[in-house]
């Protein structure tokens, strides 16, 4: 299993209805990206120390670095990540690994 995990930091000024509408574009992907196994994503909850956390992460399984590949290229994936959601990230940050 191949793991991928994304942390954000959006901008300043970045409100809920915009986060609400980035989580709803991000949930359109794995009926669209057909090597996604598993997909999950949500805001942080605010329970550890102040300033030492990252705003939202996503955790997306694919079955091998081949199908994560295929995920980075997919249309509806690029589209998300160009229009929808770097227009609000101040910074990201990635780690993959396999199990």
């Amino acid at each position: 299993m191949f793991i991928h995990n994304v942390f954000f930091k959006w901008k300043a000024g970045t409100s809920a209805a915009e986060i609400a509408q980035m989580a709803a574009a991000l949930g359109t992907l794995p009926g669209a990206v057909p090597s996604i196994r598993s997909y999950t994503f949500g805001a942080d909850l605010g329970l550890g120390q102040p300033g030492a956390s990252w705003d939202f992460a996503i955790l997306a399984q694919f079955e091998d670095e081949t199908g994560w590949r295929e995920y980075l290229s997919h249309p509806t994936h690029e589209a998300v990540r160009d229009e929808i959601l770097a227009p609000r990230i101040a910074e990201r940050a990635t780690v993959q690994f396999s199990v």
